[in-house]
């Protein structure tokens, strides 16, 4: 993956390579080939050319904001109109649509309850066990839910529980949890998540893109139109396994530090320094192969996941 964040950055295609200049000075040349996607921040410019060669060779291409929400992206997508068809029946499916929420909220809380699991050892399970139990209680009533509300409060339940919990995952004495706060981030820990999860977003609108699914249309977070709906309700699959864990291993093995961060009374944000010890740790965190993904690293399993769900579809 490219990222160009810096102010100053700019690519410029030449024959089959990639030139990357920082101002006006030549930073690198990657083989267009060798690319897996683009990152672009505000200040970075990329040729006319450039982004005419990525999408002719279905490189996506993705503009972010300095707390990584994406913008815009270029995806050269293969949709056809008998899948968007099909994902359109199923998803007016009442029984079929509340089927499909129930699996994303179970797999979500049981993925929460492992992951706090990994820490009994360094924590101690007195203190996780009481938050398990409850995770594990909430996940056995979501049968019970006849409602995609129901199913909503669930989760929200859920989540609550698990970050109620975070602060003791933490070195305390470098980082403070008081509670999750999205938008803005409060706080260095809830600005990392913030950044994670829009990296997330990337990851999951690639895999969706290349098993042929339409972004816009889901069937657990609501389709209004203001966001492209299956692809968060895809992303509710990888958000502890993936992003939650490697944030942990990033505050936790001081990969990042605490002056790395911005704040002002109104929100808290990487630095630009922080912003490249996250890119480059997550790229090596995202190549990293694990036994549980079948000797896969998170990128493949994520889209091996979003795979099985598209053939899900298809039945």
């Amino acid at each position: 993956m490219l990222y160009l964040l810096s102010s100053g950055c700019s690519a410029h295609k030449a024959g089959p390579r990639i030139v990357v200049e920082k101002n006006s000075e030549l930073f690198g040349r990657l083989p267009v080939r060798s690319i897996d996607g683009v990152v672009v921040g505000r200040n970075a410019q990329v040729s006319t050319q450039t982004i005419f060669e990525l999408m002719e060779l279905h490189i996506p291409i993705f503009y972010i904001d300095s707390c990584g929400k994406i913008i815009g992206h270029f995806v050269n997508e293969k949709l056809s109109t008998t899948r968007l068809l099909r994902q359109l029946e199923i998803f007016r499916d009442k029984d079929r649509q509340l089927e499909l929420s129930r699996e994303v909220v179970t797999e979500k809380i049981f993925n929460q309850r492992d992951l706090l699991k990994r820490y009994e050892k360094t924590v101690g399970s007195e203190k996780l066990d009481g938050t398990t139990k409850k995770l594990k209680q909430t996940a056995d009533k979501l049968s019970e839910c006849r409602t995609l509300d129901e199913l909503r409060g669930a989760e929200g339940i859920a989540s609550k529980i698990y970050f109620a919990t975070f602060a003791d995952l933490l070195d305390q004495s470098r980082w403070k949890w008081n509670e999750r706060s999205q938008h803005p981030a409060r706080d260095p820990v809830n600005a990392l998540l913030n950044y994670g999860y829009a990296f997330l977003e990337r990851e999951v609108r690639i895999a969706a893109a290349l098993n042929g699914l339409d972004a816009r249309i889901g069937f657990f977070h609501s389709n209004d139109g203001r966001k492209d709906s299956l692809i968060f309700d895809l992303m509710e699959f990888f958000r502890q396994p993936v992003i939650d864990r490697f944030i942990l291993t990033l505050l936790n093995k001081k990969m990042i530090q605490p002056e790395q961060f911005s704040s002002t009374p109104a929100e808290c944000r990487l630095t630009a320094d922080g912003r490249i010890v996250f890119c480059t740790r997550y790229e090596e965190y995202m190549a990293k192969v694990y036994r549980e993904y079948g000797d896969k690293n998170s990128r493949d399993m994520i889209f091996e996941r979003v795979k099985k769900f598209s053939a899900c579809l298809k039945r």
